[in-house]
């Protein structure tokens, strides 16, 4: 029995019991013996070793690995998506820098789009009247320049920046937290339908796979490491959106921000970027100059 890498790694995110860290460990690991292009129940076991797995861990892995189940349930995936791993020639080499690259994305619609230069833009899911405005001042210069947009599809300024991209005929790329088959939130079915038609939808969470709290800022690992620099809009306080600002600076990458009202909530948490080291975004330049730095004459 032995699986190619590619296999292996479409395989990793359908076994139970096995999570971001240690599918991580397992990348780090065969990125290590670079010489391997094959994974045998021998290599595993040296892997699951050297990963400190106990024997009965090991055993469990190896037997659902290869097991009758999971071939099916790939099989199923694959019958309604792609899917990109670690060792594939179109994975994006700005997120496999990343210090946790997922090592699977299922995928629908085109990946060609990963090759654009790409923004991330954050925000509140309850933005306010300015926080839109500002979106639509500053966004569509962006786009026109051919820069995609990656957001995750929420409610809010996820929702708005992917709606930009499409109105102004530019690339956009959403990233989401459950499988492919699950939109979240379901008033966003006809977007997502649109972007898996023409644009693209990512995901690493196999087909079937409904959404759960702690797979949203594991989602945002991505949306971080797909992109150079991430653009929040708006953000409260301990948001989710710091989180994804605060994982780009982690991947040494832009952290972008627009400055917002003293006296408003929404906007402590972009405000307090700007004081630590983000770069104020007053227009469409500022961040355009960001993105393009390497394309610039």
């Amino acid at each position: 029995m032995q699986l190619t890498l590619r296999d292996f790694f479409m395989r990793l995110p359908l076994l139970t019991g096995i999570g971001l860290q240690t599918t991580t460990a397992c990348w780090h690991w065969l990125a290590q013996h670079a010489e391997l292009t094959a994974v045998t129940p021998p290599v595993l076991d040296q892997l699951c070793t050297d990963m400190g797995i106990s024997a009965n861990r090991a055993t469990a892995l190896q037997t659902q690995l290869f097991s009758d189940a999971v071939t099916q349930r790939l099989a199923v995936n694959l019958a309604h998506s792609g899917c990109l791993t670690i060792v594939d020639a179109a994975y994006p080499l700005a997120l496999k820098e990343t210090y946790a690259p997922p090592v699977a994305l299922f995928f629908l619609g085109d990946l060609r789009w990963l090759q654009r230069p790409l923004l991330a833009v954050v925000g509140s899911r309850h933005p306010s009247a300015y926080a839109l405005h500002a979106m639509r001042l500053l966004l569509p210069r962006v786009v026109q320049h051919q820069i995609g947009i990656v957001s995750g599809l929420a409610q809010g300024v996820d929702t708005l920046a992917h709606q930009v991209a499409l109105a102004h005929r530019g690339p956009t790329i959403a990233v989401i937290g459950t499988g492919l088959d699950h939109c979240y939130p379901a008033a966003n079915r006809e977007l997502m339908a649109e972007l898996a038609q023409h644009h693209l939808v990512l995901s690493e969470y196999p087909w079937g796979t409904s959404g759960a709290r702690h797979h949203f800022p594991e989602r945002n690992r991505i949306i971080a490491g797909l992109t150079t620099s991430t653009l929040v809009v708006e953000a409260a306080h301990h948001s989710g959106s710091l989180i994804t600002a605060n994982i780009a600076l982690q991947e040494n990458r832009n952290v972008l921000a627009i400055p917002g009202r003293v006296d408003s909530p929404n906007s402590v948490g972009t405000n307090e970027l700007i004081l630590a080291g983000a770069k104020p975004i007053l227009q469409p330049e500022h961040i355009i100059e960001e993105v393009l730095v390497d394309k610039l004459p």
